[in-house]
C-alpha cells in the first residue's frame, strides 16, 4: 500500500535520531514530525478532503435544484436532502456501533472492505445533509446580512453554551485516520458506546448529535461563509480570478500559524490563571480554529473552481473531483477525515489534530487491535440567482 511505502521512507529519514535520546534530538525529532503533520495536511490531506466535498456537493447541488432558479423554491428538495443526510448519517453510526463487535476479530481484508464502504457512505451521505441545510438557510433567513450575523451568533452561542463548539474546527488543523478503533467508534456529544449503555441511550445521543449539534455546526459554516462572500471579503477583492481565489487561503494559512503557535499556551493554562480567563483563551483559539478552517474550505474550493482541469465538462470534473478527493484520502490512510461529526469539548482543549506522521512514523506503526477486545467507555460559492 502506498501508505506503507511513504512511512518506511519517512523512518528512514527521521528514525536515526531514535536512538539518540538526548533532549535536544527528542525536541528536534519531535519539530521535524509536528511541520510533517502540519505540511501533509495543508497540502494533501486537506486538498483532497476539500475536493471530494466540491465534486459532491456540487453534483447533488445540480442535480437537486437544476430546475428551481430561485432560492425560495429550493425548501421542498432542500428539506429532503437535509432529512435523508441525517437520517443515513444516525444509520450509518449505529451500523458501525453495530459491527464493532463482529468484525474485530475478523480479518483484516474484511475489517478494511466494510470500513471504506461505511466510510465512503458517512462522506457521502454528510454531503448530502450539508446541502440540505445550505439550501434551507438560503430559504430561511435567507442572505441579508441581519440574517446571516443572527444565525451565526445564536449557532455559536447555543454551541459554546453547550460546549460544543470546537466541532466547527475540520480540516486542516483536525484529520482522521483511518484505523479500526476510530472507524467503529463514531464520535457523539454524551460519548455513549453499546459496550457500556443502553442501545436506547447510544440511538438517542446519535440523533442530537446531528439533529441538534451537527446542525448547529452547519448553521456556523453557512453564516460565514456567505458573511465573507457577500459582505466581508467580496468588496474588497478585485474581480481577477488569482485575487479572489487566494484571499481565503492567505488569510486560512496565517491563522492555522496563529492557532499552531498559541495552542500550547491554551492547553497548558492553570486554575490559578482564573476559570474566566481560561474559558475565554480557550473560546478565542476555538473561534480562530473556526476561521481558519472555514476559510481554508473557501480558498481551496475557490482555487479548484478556477485550475481543476477547467476545460473539462461539468459533470465530468465534478466525477473526477468526487473520485479523485475519495481514492486519494482512502490510499492515505485518511478517508475517515471525509466525514463530519459532532462530540462534546474535551476539558483540555487541543485544538490540533493533524497527528499522521508522527503517529505512524519513527516509533513504529502501532497495533490498534491488541486492546480492542476491553470494553471502554460549505457553500460553497453559489451562484446568484
Amino acid at each position: 500500500m502506498i501508505q506503507n511505502l511513504l512511512i518506511k521512507i519517512y523512518n528512514k529519514l527521521i528514525i536515526g535520531t531514535k536512538n539518540k535520546s538526548t533532549p535536544s534530538t527528542m525536541s528536534l525529532r519531535s519539530t521535524i514530525q509536528s511541520t510533517l503533520d502540519l505540511g501533509f495536511s495543508l497540502l494533501c490531506l486537506g486538498p483532497l478532503t476539500v475536493l471530494f466535498w466540491r465534486g459532491t456537493f456540487n453534483a447533488i447541488t445540480d442535480i437537486a435544484f437544476r430546475d428551481l432558479p430561485t432560492f425560495s423554491s429550493r425548501w421542498y428538495p432542500a428539506l429532503i436532502l437535509y432529512l435523508i443526510g441525517t437520517t443515513m448519517k444516525i444509520l450509518v453510526d449505529l451500523t458501525k456501533h453495530s459491527l464493532r463487535s463482529i468484525l474485530i476479530n475478523k480479518g483484516p481484508c474484511l475489517q478494511s472492505f466494510s470500513s471504506m464502504i461505511l466510510v465512503y457512505l458517512d462522506a457521502f451521505f454528510g454531503v448530502v445533509m450539508w446541502v440540505g441545510g445550505f439550501n434551507l438557510l438560503y430559504v430561511f433567513p435567507g442572505l441579508h446580512w441581519y440574517g446571516l450575523t443572527g444565525v451565526l451568533l445564536v449557532a455559536s452561542s447555543i454551541l459554546m453554551v453547550i460546549k460544543a463548539f470546537n466541532s466547527t474546527g475540520s480540516v486542516p488543523l483536525g484529520i482522521s485516520t483511518d484505523e479500526f478503533e476510530n472507524v467503529y467508534n463514531p464520535h457523539n456529544y454524551f460519548g455513549t458506546k453499546f459496550e457500556n449503555s443502553c442501545s436506547y441511550k447510544v440511538i438517542l445521543d446519535t440523533i442530537f448529535s446531528y439533529t441538534v449539534v451537527h446542525t448547529l455546526v452547519i448553521c456556523c459554516w453557512w453564516g460565514m461563509w456567505e458573511l465573507e462572500n457577500r459582505y466581508i471579503l467580496f468588496p474588497c477583492e478585485i474581480t481577477v480570478k488569482d485575487i479572489q481565489a487566494w484571499d481565503s487561503v492567505i488569510i486560512s494559512y496565517f491563522l492555522v500559524f496563529v492557532v499552531v503557535a498559541i495552542n500550547n499556551s491554551v492547553k497548558e493554562m492553570r486554575e490559578e490563571d482564573g476559570q474566566f480567563t481560561k474559558t475565554a483563551a480557550a473560546t478565542f483559539t476555538a473561534f480562530l480554529a473556526f476561521l481558519a478552517a472555514l476559510n481554508f474550505w473557501r480558498g481551496i474550493w475557490s482555487l479548484m473552481d478556477f485550475y481543476f482541469f477547467p476545460s473539462m465538462s461539468l459533470w465530468n470534473n465534478l466525477l473526477l473531483s468526487h473520485v479523485v478527493g475519495f481514492l486519494g484520502t482512502y490510499v492515505a490512510g485518511s478517508s475517515l477525515t471525509l466525514t463530519q461529526s459532532s462530540e462534546k469539548d474535551s476539558n483540555t482543549p487541543d485544538f490540533l489534530s493533524f497527528q499522521y506522521w508522527s503517529k505512524y512514523g519513527a516509533c513504529g506503526k502501532k497495533n490498534h487491535y491488541e486492546d480492542l477486545d476491553q470494553h471502554s467507555e460549505t457553500t460553497p460559492l453559489v451562484n446568484e440567482v
